[in-house]
Parts: structure tokens; sequence; C-alpha cells
């Protein structure tokens, strides 16, 4: 049950804070009243695709926030959890969305969340109706719950929900380790291609002195062939200059 809808710098709403009791309840006013605003807001909440127009004049961005009071989580808990969420704490979900000039941001529970995630969890929060909505009757995955709650199959659909979270799990752990071999079989094929060009090099102990000589024999030659270099660019600029014939 939805209990309180906040919204800011939403069309020509600045800021309202509605917190909703049990039972029937009717919004009414007159064409203009704001109606359409509370209902734009629920449809963010759910998962609509916002736009910058949305945001009112004069401000940076508009948010709007939801909380849930779930008479059972543990469908939309099982939702969170396969995106990787915690679940709810208690039996509050807790919906938010920020719309920016920029970017738009989502979180449910505080956790930031894809737009895709959350309207498959408004999915089961809210059912909106009006003369060409038939949400409900044209989600696959709500038919398949009408469908599992028909046949009273809700615990066998639980049971697999879970056992289907430890297979991935335990796929993505194989997939790792086989990652794990496959890397480290690669480094052993550098290893032995190392010692082969070790090995086929036949160094000698007393080597060791005649490389480091030619290293530092290197280092001294390079300030010269540098030197070299610019005086032969200084030599062909005057040439050059002079009219000389190359």
């Amino acid at each position: 049950m939805l209990t309180l809808l906040k919204i800011r710098n939403l069309a020509l709403v600045d800021e309202l804070a509605w917190e909703l009791g049990a039972g029937l309840i009717s919004v009414t006013g007159e064409t203009g009243a704001g109606k359409s605003v509370i209902v734009g807001a629920l449809k963010l909440v759910l998962g609509e695709r916002a736009e910058k127009s949305l945001i009112r004049t004069g401000e940076e961005n508009c948010s709007v926030e939801a909380v849930f009071e779930l008479k059972d989580p543990a469908e939309i808990n099982a939702i969170l959890e396969d995106g990787g969420l915690t679940p709810c704490d208690g039996d509050q979900l807790i919906i938010r969305r920020v719309i920016g000039q920029s970017a738009n941001r989502q979180f449910i529970n505080d956790s930031p969340v894809t737009l895709a995630l959350m309207k498959r969890i408004g999915e089961h929060l809210v059912d909106l109706h009006g003369p060409h909505d038939h949400q409900s009757l044209l989600s696959v995955e709500r038919q398949l719950a009408m469908l599992d709650a028909y046949a009273g199959a809700e615990n066998s659909v639980s049971h697999y929900r879970e056992a289907y979270r430890t297979w991935r799990a335990k796929a993505v752990e194989l997939e790792e380790i086989r990652h794990a071999e496959d890397a480290s079989e690669q480094e052993l094929d550098l290893l032995r291609y190392q010692l082969e060009e070790i090995d086929g090099a036949n160094l000698k102990p007393e080597d060791e002195q005649d490389l480091e000589e030619s290293v530092e024999e290197s280092f001294k030659c390079e300030p010269l062939s540098r030197g070299r270099c610019r005086s032969d660019c200084c030599a062909e600029w005057r040439r050059w200059n002079s009219g000389a014939p190359h």
C-alpha cells in the first residue's frame, strides 16, 4: 500500500508531501488543480521514462519519493535479490526518482538501480487503469504470477527462484575458477619462454661484468649522439639560409 508520496519541483508543484491512509481514496478537483501531476509522479516512481520538461521552471532538478508498506514483501525481495540488492528492511519499500537537466537517477531503499529494475518492481506495486491502459494483462511476468497463483504453485516457484539464484552464483564462481586457470597457464607459458631464452643465451658468471660495461657505454654514447644530431641539423639549416647547394 502507498503510504507517502513526496513531490518537489515537478511541473507546477513546488513541494508536496501526501500521506495516505488505508481504504478507498479519491482525488477530485477542477481542471488544472494538479490531479494529473500526482498521477504523473506516481508513474515516475513506477519506472516511466522522464523528460527534462517535467522540471519546474527555474529549477535544476525535480524529485519524487514514494513509500510503500508491503503486506508480503517476499515477491519484491526476490526481485531485489535477483538484481543484486538487499531485501527490504521489514515491510517498507522506499523508491526515489531524481530528474536533472543532464542526468536522471533512481534509488530503491537508498541503493542506486537501473530504470528497468525500477519498472519491474513497479509492476508489482501499482496497477494504473485508463482508457488504453491494460498493464497487468499485457505483462508476461504478471500473467505467470496469476497462473502460478491459480495452480497453487507459489511455494514451488519460491523454491525454484532460490535454486536458480544458487545455481547462478555457482556458475559465476566456476567461470572465475576457469579464468584463473587460463591465466595461470598463460603465466606458465611466459615463464617457460623466458627460461628457454635464458638457457639459449649460454650465460656465464663472468658475462655479468661485460654486460654492465656495455650498458654503461651505451649511456655515455647517448648524449654524444644527441649532440651530433643537433649539430647536423644546425649545419643543414645554415646551408639552407646561405643558399649553398646541398
